[in-house]
């Protein structure tokens, strides 16, 4: 996939690579996205790093790698595999974006927010169901960061109620400009679904002066210049829920 697209409706096909220990989990998960749109399996592998999945990822070239991480070590050797080719230059198009099944949102989370390789990741839970694992490929392979709700609540758990419903480990605080109000969020959780000001207005029965109104807003306080950034950056703050 090159380039980035406006909204996350019009991606087109993500080509993904499943990497799981066991092959009775790569069956499932091959399984759960078969037929679903916008998705293309390349291929599945038991190995989370080494030679043999560095070489896999040069030759499959995957926009994402769905990842099974059991275990803390599981995610670190996948990241330590997919940062060699882009150790030079952090960023690159080619990179493969993440998305990871795990079980210690904790300690998985912040080794995920500390890698600037990945253009775009999501954490789900292991018991993460097809739906919510196809929207957060498409998602990861636009560029964005996602949190299901168990994450987001067993992190809010430890960092306290002001951290809010929906946050992520990545405090409000690390970040410049405004918080946005409840109205705010809903209308950028709208603009996520890539909707136009027009469907928004309808759907929160709000005139659609007041939806560009809110959008306008949204796009000052996240210091965001198109849609397309003020939703990355929503949903590394934990407005946007996928």
């Amino acid at each position: 996939m090159t380039g980035s697209k406006d909204v996350i409706s019009d991606i087109e096909t993500a080509r993904v690579l499943i990497v799981a220990n066991y092959a009775s989990v790569r069956s499932g998960l091959h399984a759960l996205l078969l037929g679903a749109d916008g998705i293309r399996v390349l291929g599945e592998t038991g190995s989370a790093g080494g030679d043999a999945f560095t070489r896999l990822l040069r030759d499959v070239r995957p926009d994402v790698v769905l990842l099974d991480a059991p275990d803390e070590s599981t995610l670190g050797t996948s990241l330590s595999a997919i940062a060699v080719p882009h150790t030079v230059s952090p960023v690159r198009e080619d990179a493969p974006a993440l998305v990871a099944l795990g079980s210690d949102a904790l300690s998985d989370v912040p080794r995920l927010q500390a890698a600037p390789f990945l253009p775009g990741w999501a954490y789900l839970s292991r018991d993460a169901d097809g739906p919510q694992i196809v929207s957060a490929i498409r998602a990861a392979a636009e560029g964005l960061v996602v949190l299901d709700r168990a994450a987001m609540q067993r992190i809010s758990e430890i960092t306290g109620p002001d951290s809010g419903p929906a946050r992520s480990a990545i405090t409000e605080s690390d970040f410049p400009g405004e918080t946005l109000t409840a109205r705010e969020t809903e209308v950028l959780q709208q603009m996520a679904q890539g909707l136009p000001n027009k469907i928004i207005a309808t759907r929160l029965g709000i005139s659609l002066h007041t939806a560009k109104f809110h959008v306008a807003q949204i796009l000052g306080k996240l210091d965001a210049t198109s849609r397309t950034e003020a939703v990355t950056i929503g949903a590394r703050r934990g407005y946007v829920t996928f």
